[in-house]
């Protein structure tokens, strides 16, 4: 996930839930200007226009990298789309998409990475989740 993502740039096409805060990140460090005064540095704050979608690539590793790990909360994600999705509602409603992926991979006897997306989908939705 990354900031176009988020921002509607880039559509995501395998949604497994929504976030919708602000990006932000808090300052990287304070400082003391020429002036004496104490001046933070590294804020910022980007409303986001409207919810966005979560992709489901973004819990989910590659194969060859990790087979079978669902990271609904250290997900795949730039440093400013983190500042988004890193809210406690966004966790809650990927920790639940993940774990109906991981029934879903249970149930189908194969991998996270080949859960068919469209299963899915129709699994979270009858779960009432709000993809899009």
């Amino acid at each position: 996930m990354t900031e176009n993502e988020i921002l509607g740039k880039n559509p995501v096409t395998d949604s497994i839930g929504m976030g919708s805060y602000t990006l932000d990140s808090h300052n990287v460090q304070r400082y003391v200007t020429p002036e004496g005064y104490v001046q933070n540095e590294g804020d910022i704050g980007v409303h986001v226009p409207k919810p966005y979608s979560v992709s489901y690539k973004s819990i989910v590793p590659r194969e060859t990298e990790c087979r079978n790990l669902l990271v609904p909360v250290c997900l795949s994600s730039s440093h400013i789309a983190y500042g988004s999705i890193r809210m406690e509602p966004v966790f809650m409603i990927l920790g639940e998409s993940a774990a109906t992926a991981a029934a879903n991979a249970i149930d189908n006897h194969i991998s996270v990475q080949k859960v068919n997306y469209e299963e899915l989908k129709r699994q979270l939705l009858k779960q009432d989740q709000r993809l899009a």
